[in-house]
């Protein structure tokens, strides 16, 4: 199958800090919902004291869900928001540093609790991405 693209244009650009103890996943989502924004790039700075996070064993086509309830910097999030069941959908992937230096993480889920959260959402205008089911890869994708 060849690859689609459609052109995006950027939209209206959000910062701000999420309250410690929040949902990160769902204080977006929330915050999307709320601003009527159904494309959009996330990305987050900032440290969690609980991080729940997926990995996606692509033979079963499942999501093994991990979780550690130690503090955690957010070393790397890339994100991005559409719709899926008609509600704005948080699709992130997040890494983060242990106090080792070392490095956990994989697909975002609920359960990732601020410790403190500088985020910037950027909406996208003139497109449309809606997630449903692919049965080639068994998830909902654009």
């Amino acid at each position: 199958m060849p690859a689609t693209f459609q052109e995006a244009r950027p939209g209206r650009v959000f910062v701000g800090r999420l309250p410690t103890g929040t949902d990160l996943v769902e204080e977006v989502e929330r915050f999307c919902a709320e601003q009527s924004i159904i494309a959009a790039w996330v990305s987050v700075v900032g440290a969690v004291t609980q991080a729940s996070y997926a990995y996606y064993e692509q033979s079963e086509q499942r999501y093994i869900e991990l979780s550690s309830d130690r503090h955690h910097e957010i070393s790397g999030f890339v994100g991005n928001v559409s719709l899926r069941d008609d509600k704005p959908f948080l699709h992130a992937h997040a890494t983060f540093a242990e106090h080792t230096g070392e490095a956990i993480g994989g697909h975002l889920l609920r359960g990732n609790r601020v410790f403190v959260a500088e985020v910037q959402i950027t909406e996208m205008t003139d497109v449309s991405l809606v997630r449903t089911h692919d049965e080639a890869t068994g998830l909902a994708l654009w």
